[in-house]
């Protein structure tokens, strides 16, 4: 956590105080970012434009709020326009070749599979709650959602993960029989 000389300075727009929060919040916005994007490099870029965008809107950062709160809602809001932006690249990709079904199987490992299936909003809660330890009340302050919402969701999401991790492992096992 930042002192309040620092947020000072980096709302004032000094560049030392921008190298700090840069050094504070990168590892946990990096991990975060891939989280979402399943991307190390795009993550990357994410990671970089959302620093960008926060110096940019630094003037709007209100002083006593949480900067790892604004800072994760500022990344979420870039990585769910990447994921558009690769959404339509792909419809674009896919509409002007023929694919092969070797190709779009490419993903090979369960978890992943299974991770990457999710929606964005809840690779986004799970990421914060579990890998993160995030609370329902920090969560609802980045995603922009509720707390009860979000609590309901993440109790859906828990359970519909349980049963496709279940049905993959039956199959699996059917498999190998």
């Amino acid at each position: 956590m930042l002192e309040q000389e620092t947020l000072h300075a980096f709302v004032s727009g000094d560049e030392r105080a921008l190298e700090e929060v840069i050094d504070t919040y990168s590892k946990s916005l990096l991990r975060y970012c891939i989280s979402i994007l399943c991307d190390v490099e795009e993550a990357k870029d994410v990671l970089q434009d959302t620093f960008i965008k926060a110096y940019e809107k630094r003037r709007q950062f209100q002083l006593g709020t949480s900067m790892n709160a604004w800072l994760y809602r500022i990344a979420y809001t870039t990585a769910i326009n990447a994921v558009r932006r690769r959404k339509l690249r792909f419809k674009l990709w896919k509409a002007s070749e023929d694919i092969s079904p070797a190709q779009e199987s490419y993903i090979s490992e369960p978890l992943y599979s299974i991770l990457s299936s999710l929606s964005v909003a809840d690779r986004a809660l799970l990421y914060g709650r579990v890998l993160d330890e995030r609370s329902y009340q920090e969560l609802s302050h980045i995603l922009n959602v509720s707390e009860s919402t979000l609590r309901k969701r993440f109790e859906r999401l828990r359970s519909r993960l349980a049963k496709e991790v279940e049905h993959r492992a039956t199959y699996a096992k059917e498999e190998w029989v």
